[in-house]
């Protein structure tokens, strides 16, 4: 799933991979069963019912689980589920709960806790971001929209142990949706009367192989076995450290001096330096950078402008220049790694191909077509992105392409993280930066976001046709027609340009040659139930 918070350096291998770090050189982290691990920044939020960041999905996964999660060869296994059923028509499944799940403070996790947090996601009373990932469940939507009531909502505990899960239509890959943070467990007496409960070690009560031990805003969270989980006898990391390190410069000295033993956030310089050693690693990641264009503001909301603003960039020397990276340019928003449906041997990507090309000389026609001639009178435009270098690097070089190409001047406001988001949803913006990683291989996972339900806070496009298609998709089996109308909406989305595709991500990263273990799965997330210190 997730939004993005900063950037990262990008690869581009299409299969899920179990990261072992190999050679011959040790940490000198001060203890043998701690791993400390960078992100640039804290959580955006610890509450799994509210989260679609990729950042707090990076903690989440390791302090909750679901009734499945990603197992150490990378593939879908079951978690708090011990075992299923799903009835004829595939749209009802029955879940039983394992006997020994328990939560951090030793309480029984039941089957009415996952009644209660889906319920939860879905209550429009909550306002939960995440909603529209549970629509594929029974009268999720209605209740979410207020069409429905909560006990109308296709989720039910038969008992402590049992769950049925009643969905919409047939959908292959809702396994693998239980295994993502927007299903991830709380526990309704933790949760409600306490706004708070995500602040304190006390009371972030959580059910995965890790526990929050400790929380220093600003600086660190700690985390410890959980001695309940119910794998907790396969676990073998004592203790894993979080800390924050929002430049990518001191991130990598603090690597380089054995301060911790993952970095996640590279500097080109990094890159560089560590491309070709053992403590460099690469995998899979089903991603994209983009730009949000706000489509309900003059001039932008004419889909010439948006063509002339996102064909008239150069990506490949964004990637290799720019941000020095070697990410893939994209001319599609679905990304790489995707499988085709029909043609199973095949990426989605390669089959559906292109869907357009970059042409300077195109988009100086299409803004005269619009009214601006050469840029003469366009409106000030303002681009919002992140404080971070790499976007202020990224935000000047496309200031300059527009500027050269198009004749425009383009205003650059940064903000930091969390304020970032506010000023998007906010729509105090003309063009701004996003990414997103889908939780599953289906294009489904890339082109629900620009379904009307999701555009609202970023770039306010709606299209019939285009939600239209993708809702018939969740109502057929028939891969031939789901691929069919998959390419016609990411043609009209490639065709109105709400979004400007940007690069196609992965995950590079650097690790100390004596962990081992560690679990990066296809979105990008860092899963430490499996990991070690040598």
């Amino acid at each position: 799933m997730k939004k993005s918070g900063v950037f990262l350096v990008a690869l581009t291998l299409i299969v899920s991979m179990l990261a072992g770090c190999g050679g011959q050189q040790s940490s000198t982290a001060d203890s043998k069963n701690k791993i400390i691990y960078a992100m640039s920044d804290e959580a955006e939020t610890l509450d799994p019912t509210l989260n679609i960041y990729a950042r707090s999905s990076n903690v989440l996964l390791n302090l909750f689980s679901g009734l499945f999660k990603v197992g150490p060869d990378g593939k879908l296994a079951p978690s708090m589920a011990e075992s299923y059923t799903i009835d004829e028509t595939g749209t009802k499944y029955t879940f039983k709960i394992r006997d020994n799940a328990k939560w951090s403070d030793g309480k029984p996790l039941t089957a009415q806790d996952f009644e209660y947090t889906f319920k939860r996601i879905l209550n429009p009373d909550v306002a939960s971001k995440a909603a529209y990932e549970l629509y594929y469940i029974k009268n999720g939507k209605a209740y979410n929209d207020g069409n429905a009531t909560a006990d109308e909502v296709g989720v039910k505990a038969l008992d402590d142990r049992t769950l049925e899960i009643t969905l919409e239509n047939p959908t292959p890959y809702f396994l693998d949706l239980l295994s993502s943070s927007s299903y991830l467990p709380v526990r309704k007496d933790i949760v409600e009367g306490n706004e708070g409960w995500t602040k304190s070690p006390e009371t972030l009560i959580s059910n995965g192989p890790f526990y929050m031990a400790e929380i220093k805003p600003k600086e660190k969270y700690v985390l410890k076995k959980n001695p309940h989980y119910v794998d907790a006898d396969k676990v073998k990391l004592d203790t894993l450290e979080i800390t924050f390190i929002d430049s990518p410069e001191t991130e990598l000295a603090a690597y380089q001096n054995n301060e911790i033993d993952i970095s996640q956030n590279l500097t080109p310089e990094g890159m560089s330096q560590y491309k070709d050693s053992s403590e460099f690693h690469r995998v899979p990641r089903i991603g994209v950078y983009y730009l949000d264009i706000n489509t309900s503001k003059d001039p932008f909301d004419d889909a010439r402008v948006r063509k002339a603003f996102s064909i008239s960039i150069n990506r490949e020397q964004l990637v290799t220049k720019i941000l020095q990276t070697v990410g893939k340019p994209a001319f599609g928003f679905v990304p790489y790694g995707i499988p085709h449906g029909v043609e199973k041997d095949k990426d989605y990507r390669d089959v559906v191909g292109n869907l357009f090309t970059e042409d300077v000389s195109e988009a100086k026609k299409l803004l005269a077509e619009a009214g601006y001639p050469d840029g003469k009178d366009f409106p000030a435009v303002t681009y919002i992105c992140m404080a971070d270098q790499a976007n202020k690097d990224l935000a000047q070089a496309l200031q300059s392409m527009w500027k050269e190409n198009l004749g425009v001047q383009v205003d650059i406001r940064t903000y930091e993280s969390k304020l970032y988001w506010d000023e998007m949803h906010q729509g105090n913006f003309n063009i701004g930066w996003d990414g997103w990683t889908g939780d599953y291989l289906d294009p489904m996972t890339m082109l629900d976001q620009m379904e009307s339900v999701n555009t609202e806070t970023n770039n306010r496009w709606s299209n019939p046709e285009y939600d239209r298609l993708l809702e018939e998709n969740r109502k057929t089996a028939d891969q031939k027609i789901r691929m069919e109308n998959f390419a016609k909406a990411e043609k009209l989305l490639m065709d109105e340009m709400p979004i400007i595709p940007l690069y196609f991500r992965e995950t590079a990263y650097l690790c100390k040659p004596n962990i081992k273990g560690l679990l990066v799965d296809v979105s990008g997330h860092m899963i430490f139930e499996y990991a070690y210190k040598e």
